[in-house]
């Protein structure tokens, strides 16, 4: 592949998809976004979190969203100008290497930025990056940049020892809470009907095989969150409080960055992303208002999607980054 000139790629890759964005980029007008990109083409793939679908899987499905990009922009994959890639599960320098020689053997780019996901969460809100990022769709993390450009995470610690307020642990709680009513330990709730529906079994015993059958399991048990809010909805208070506590854990890493940071002075941005976030705004709306209740003033940006603010990073047009 021939070096390109103007051409920028910004990835974001998450526990459920990794999404491409091609733009070409006027690197000699660096004012806002609009006026100094456009862009051209999109891809999207499967999760290209290293850590949730190992190495293997996350590279192809970066080849993919790369190559979907450029065939939606009509144009031969070249070797792009400059590059950044967020994805989740490569916070470490181990995992950062391994993803860099894979960009050095594809010759995907003259100057690569590899980051975790979060990041640009907060340039797609504003291209200062200062604020909070919170992140819940299928796992979740908050990240906080300060005007001084001072940097601390809370949270993302996967699905083992946190990932609090995501999609997968309100479903995981959801499968509990169906276990121990079945068992008589626990009340009982329309989780256990409507889950059993939804998965087309007529026991809950039957769900030791469906969760057991895949050790990568994450994204499927995530993804029946959408019905435990539906449940919650309905005035189910087994469900109302597996919301209710994952609100509360959301907020609690929103807290603890703003302190930690020194952000309570003034409204601090909070840029929400992820399906849990934006997907379900009445309960973005509860994380919000119990921060307010704890005294902690926000300004909330809704993030469809945060690969925007790779495209900020790889253009550079971020100043504290």
């Amino acid at each position: 592949m021939n070096a390109s000139d103007g051409l920028i790629l910004g990835i974001d890759g998450g526990g459920t998809k990794t999404v491409a964005w091609l733009a070409r980029c006027n690197f000699t007008a660096k004012s806002d976004l609009s006026n100094t990109m456009k862009i051209i083409g999109r891809g999207r793939s499967g999760s290209s979190n290293v850590r949730g679908v190992g190495f293997e899987t996350a590279l192809d499905h970066l080849n993919q969203a790369v190559e979907r990009a450029f065939t939606d922009a009509e144009l031969s994959q070249v070797t792009v100008e400059s590059a950044c890639l967020a994805l989740a599960g490569a916070g470490r320098d181990v995992e950062q290497q391994r993803i860099r020689s894979w960009a050095d053997q594809c010759q995907l780019t003259s100057k690569l930025t590899v980051i975790d996901d979060a990041l640009p969460v907060l340039y797609a809100a504003s291209s200062d990056g200062i604020g909070i990022a919170l992140i819940a769709g299928t796992g979740s993390l908050a990240l906080g940049q300060n005007a001084n450009g001072d940097r601390s995470r809370c949270g993302g610690w996967g699905s083992l020892l946190g990932d609090e307020g995501s999609g997968y642990q309100i479903s995981l709680a959801a499968l509990r809470a169906v276990v121990r009513a079945d068992d008589g330990r626990g009340p009982s709730t329309q989780l256990h009907e409507r889950l059993l529906d939804h998965l087309g079994i007529t026991s809950a015993s039957e769900l030791i095989p469906i969760l057991h059958a895949d050790p990568n399991n994450r994204i499927m048990i995530a993804s029946l969150a959408p019905l435990v809010f539906d449940v919650a909805g309905s005035g189910d208070r087994v469900a109302m409080q597996i919301i209710d506590q994952a609100s509360t854990d959301l907020a609690e890493m929103v807290h603890t960055l703003v302190d930690r940071l020194g952000m309570t002075t003034r409204p601090c941005s909070l840029a929400g992303t992820g399906s849990v976030l934006i997907h379900q705004p009445a309960f973005t709306q509860s994380v919000c208002d119990k921060l307010a209740e704890s005294g902690i003033k926000t300004t909330y940006h809704a993030i469809p999607e945060s690969v925007a603010g790779t495209l900020v990073i790889a253009a550079g047009l971020n100043r504290a980054y």
